[in-house]
């Protein structure tokens, strides 16, 4: 499992294992968003769990925001971004692949000035490809998000 930097405040990542909150603990990590909902997959950990080990590390600020990817809308991108601002940085977010956080991200971004391109060049240095997501990022960047 990797924990890769999407940008200097923000790093994503898959599924968080118990190994990984040690690892995010050592990369000064401060908060973690997860946006995976709660069994979603029979052997995957549930949020409360995955608090439980980064709480063992110090990490003691995180938020539980499932989202599903095709069904991301503006409301999601804006809790996103509500909880970025908030939370102690960096912040450490993860899904079952770190796509949906990814995608959380870039839609914010393309409607603030940053192009598909750098968008999908940026989730791309951090382990993500957004291409399969290519078309709703530039109607994100043309007309928003409902």
């Amino acid at each position: 499992m990797s924990i890769l930097k999407l940008t200097d405040t923000l790093y994503i990542s898959p599924q968080l294992t118990e190994a990984d909150a040690e690892t995010a603990a050592r990369l000064g990590i401060k908060s973690v968003i997860c946006n995976r909902p709660d069994a979603e997959q029979p052997d995957q950990p549930d949020f409360a769990r995955v608090s439980q080990w980064l709480a063992a590390q110090n990490i003691t600020q995180a938020a539980h925001q499932p989202v599903t990817a095709p069904a991301i809308n503006a409301a999601d991108v804006a809790e996103f971004q509500r909880l970025l601002s908030e939370l102690p940085a960096p912040v450490l977010a993860y899904c079952r692949t770190g796509t949906r956080s990814s995608l959380l991200w870039g839609f914010h971004q393309v409607q603030n000035g940053m192009t598909t391109a750098e968008v999908k060049t940026a989730a791309a240095k951090a382990g993500v490809d957004l291409t399969q997501f290519e078309e709703r990022l530039n109607q994100a960047a043309a007309n928003g998000l409902a």
